[in-house]
């Protein structure tokens, strides 16, 4: 997503909702949650001591991911989005690109790539210093529920974390006038390293602090051979109150019967 595209949401007085997940994966992917490597033994590490880079680092090193053996995949999707359902296939390839087909509507196929290619984004692994290896890191102490604050500035956006239990729990960022502030509320552990479940992101104006949007997004992932793949996600949006609240979700989407290709 381009900053000119985020000025012309935000000049619009609303975000279009079904293209806030691709911008937050962009956020989340600069943030770079997951680059984990599976059949890699994860460090132990005490958060306890060690620099603000060692302790950002071990929570980055504990992200599950998917290896340089990935064989990509195909898929049925279905997806109801705001009460209209479609259905067709995804493919992700051996290089990590994504394609939609067979699904009629332009918006809708976009939609579900930006989802895929948002999860895609958080197997890929990518060497830490190739993305932070610029960075300085800081410490701020500890909040009220004893999650580490950290703050990085660099050859990137300056972003400012939380870390407890050697998980990155929050992501907080401006660009472009928006502060975007993410929030990892649920996480599942395997023997590669933790996938979140659910992440909540507020988006609002950084001059003025207005609320633009929120989102609540809750996951499942289905282990197939030796990968996990994400199989069903649910997303609610509401500028009011906590979207987490909603009944029913706005969009809903189910991965299944998974082939290699």
């Amino acid at each position: 997503m381009t900053s000119k595209r985020i000025n012309r949401m935000v000049k619009g007085e609303q975000f279009q909702r079904r293209i806030l997940p691709w911008g937050l994966g962009l956020i989340l992917a600069i943030a770079s949650f997951s680059f984990g490597f599976p059949g890699v033994a994860h460090a132990q590490f005490s958060e306890n001591t060690g620099s603000a880079e060692e302790i950002f680092r071990a929570a980055y090193d504990n992200r599950y991911t998917w290896d340089e053996d990935f064989p990509g995949f195909a898929a049925e999707v279905s997806i109801n989005h705001e009460g209209e359902v479609d259905q067709g296939i995804v493919r992700v390839e051996p290089d990590l690109s994504v394609d939609v087909i067979n699904i009629d509507r332009e918006e809708v196929r976009e939609l579900i790539a930006n989802q895929v290619q948002m999860e895609v984004t958080h197997r890929r692994r990518i060497p830490f210093e190739q993305i932070h290896g610029h960075s300085t890191f800081t410490l701020e102490g500890k909040d009220e529920e004893g999650a580490w604050q950290i703050r990085e500035a660099g050859s990137q956006m300056e972003s400012f974390y939380k870390i407890k239990d050697n998980i990155i729990t929050q992501v907080n960022r401006t660009f472009d006038g928006i502060a975007v502030t993410v929030d990892t509320i649920g996480t599942t552990n395997s023997p590669e390293g933790y996938l979140v479940v659910q992440f909540q992101t507020n988006f609002r104006d950084a001059n003025t602090g207005e609320v633009l949007e929120r989102e609540d997004v809750r996951d499942f992932h289905q282990k197939v051979g030796k990968y996990r793949f994400l199989s069903y996600r649910a997303l609610r949006f509401g500028k009011e109150g906590n979207p987490a609240d909603k009944l029913n979700a706005d969009t809903l989407m189910t991965i299944k019967a998974f082939q290699p290709l």
